[in-house]
């Protein structure tokens, strides 16, 4: 099992070609052929459907289907608690991050598995052992 962010799981609808996007799609291939597990706190669709509306010039009518494909993907989804939503807010203010993006990492620890990024800030400013960036994956079996 992994936990993956938003960072990763937006990769999953994007159609630019990158290295990025091929690893972020090799995550979502292996959990789809329930190879590896990935788990998610239910955050990632609200922050999946904000970045779609906010940060994309993508028509409505595609947003919807990109929404609907995500929800398609049987990911694991994981509600927060109030010591998730405690721990995350304590940390987030301890290593200068955001709640939204540290409950990832709360949700990864928890569950005693790794959480994938591509945001390099956020291992910058926190050096979590068990967080990994996307771009240093290579293959599924051996992280």
């Amino acid at each position: 099992m992994i936990v993956v962010d938003t960072s990763v799981a937006l990769k999953w609808l994007l159609t630019e070609k990158e290295e990025s996007i091929t690893k972020a799609r090799m995550l979502l291939k292996d959990h789809l052929a329930k190879k590896n597990e990935i788990l998610v706190p239910e955050l990632l669709f609200y922050e999946i459907a904000n970045a779609l509306a906010t940060k994309t010039k993508i028509p409505q009518i595609k947003i919807n289907g990109l929404l609907k494909r995500i929800y398609s993907l049987n990911i694991k989804i994981y509600h927060p608690l109030e010591p998730d939503v405690l721990d995350s807010a304590r940390l987030a203010k301890k290593y200068n991050s955001t709640v939204y993006d540290m409950l990832y990492a709360v949700v990864a620890k928890k569950h005693k598995t790794k959480l994938i990024t591509a945001d390099a800030n956020f291992i910058k400013k926190t050096k979590f052992m068990f967080v990994k960036h996307l771009k240093d994956i290579i293959t599924i079996s051996s992280n």
